[in-house]
């Protein structure tokens, strides 16, 4: 398969879920398990646009339903996959080659055959209960027609969940989003290579930005000094590489068009998302020299960080890494200050924090394969917004930071 799912790992934990299989409809669920494209469908984000099965049983092969329009597609990238299709409203003709005939005659004996049905017609858009047909007819065929199902209920409406209940009579239905999400906390190599790449590219825009940028440009130069950064880093890739940028400049954010002024804060944290996955880092700037509250309240998160950061090992939880990192805080005076998280699983999602996040009242055990951003933000309004972020891959042995660039505080200018 050219997906990314560990069916022993997937395996072992459907079996402590009492799941006798995983059926996804998550866009990004689809992408995680085939690599390939939900399709056009997809972009209504509803249940029914295509569905994964991913069999408690390793010997089975992961199934797919998808639109007509991809399945020729879909069973290039994913060869070893079980492909059965639903249509959706885009009509796609495959055209007889005789020119000797009009090119309407062609067209029409290369829709005749495809040997559908007189009444033949598509939906408007795509219809759920055609393509559940589809997925009871894989579930049979697998011999999982009655077993458990897990669902990703963090993803389907709750309307279509019961029209899909209701279509799947006789397959009990539980809550598959907790295995999935530990499923994917847990990275492939491949992941693992694509996260690299996206620190690197992210890093190689920051040093144009930092090297470049000057007192007197507006934020959206300085965004547009990273971009290119990434672009000239990200030349020749096969993979496409999207940014997003979270800039906050001056020691009150300013809009969009404000120009950085001497002793202005600049604080860059940034996504870089390659095929995929996205990467998740901070590095914070000062236009130039900083005040001396701006440097303290950088090294304050420099020794949070340090602390946090030795926690940061397997067999610990992340609720332990949050109390270390809080108790740093302390320590340096700041003993009301209360964040949420700090820090997030990275990968494939509609955001850049994903499940696990490193909080309070997070039991997950850390375990080597994960791939976390550990962050320190410190917003202190009207001096500066700062956040130190990096992102890490836990080994056996502990933390292997993915990022090169010194986390100090820089100057620009």
């Amino acid at each position: 398969m050219t997906g990314f799912v560990d069916r022993q790992r997937a395996a072992q934990l459907m079996e402590g879920a009492g799941i006798g299989a995983l059926v996804l409809c998550a866009p990004e669920a689809f992408h995680y398990a085939t690599g390939a494209w939900i399709g056009p469908a997809g972009l209504f984000r509803r249940a029914g646009a295509g569905f994964i099965v991913i069999p408690a049983q390793q010997d089975l092969p992961i199934g797919v339903v998808v639109a007509d329009f991809n399945a020729v597609q879909l069973r290039l990238a994913a060869p070893e996959a079980v492909v059965r299709w639903h249509p959706i409203w885009i009509e796609s003709a495959p055209v007889e080659t005789a020119h000797e005939l009009p090119l309407a005659e062609r067209i029409e004996a290369g829709l005749a055959s495809l040997d559908r049905a007189p009444d033949f017609s598509r939906p408007a858009t795509f219809d759920l209960a055609g393509s559940v047909r589809q997925l009871q007819a894989l579930l049979k065929q697998f011999g999982l027609e009655r077993a458990t199902l897990g669902i990703d209920l963090d993803f389907v409406p709750a309307a279509d969940f019961t029209a899909v209940q209701a279509l799947l009579p006789h397959s009990p239905m539980v809550d598959g989003s907790p295995v999935l999400d530990r499923l994917r906390a847990v990275k492939s190599q491949r992941e693992i290579d694509l996260l690299q790449q996206g620190i690197f590219l992210s890093e190689a825009g920051l040093e144009r930005l930092q090297v470049d940028a000057m007192a007197g440009m507006r934020q959206a130069d300085l965004v547009a000094l990273y971009r290119k950064g990434v672009a000239d880093a990200a030349a020749g890739l096969s993979h496409p590489v999207v940014t997003a940028e979270y800039v906050t400049l001056g020691g009150r954010a300013k809009g969009a068009d404000a120009r950085a002024v001497a002793g202005d804060p600049l604080k860059c944290d940034m996504v870089c998302t390659v095929g995929g996955y996205a990467s998740d880092m901070s590095r914070n700037f000062t236009f130039g020299p900083p005040s001396a509250d701006q440097a303290e309240l950088h090294a304050i998160a420099e020794r949070a960080f340090e602390d946090g950061l030795a926690a940061l090992i397997p067999g610990n939880t992340l609720a332990h890494v949050h109390r270390v990192t809080t108790d740093s805080l302390a320590r340096q005076g700041l003993r009301s200050f209360r964040r949420g998280h700090f820090g997030h699983s990275v990968g494939q999602s509609v955001f850049s924090e994903q499940w696990p996040f490193i909080a309070a009242d997070s039991d997950v055990v850390i375990e080597a394969g994960m791939v976390l951003a550990f962050e320190i933000p410190l917003y202190i309004d009207g001096l500066a917004s700062f956040n130190l972020e990096d992102q890490f891959l836990i080994t056996a042995d502990g933390p292997r930071p993915m990022n090169r660039l010194p986390r100090r505080l820089e100057t620009i200018g």
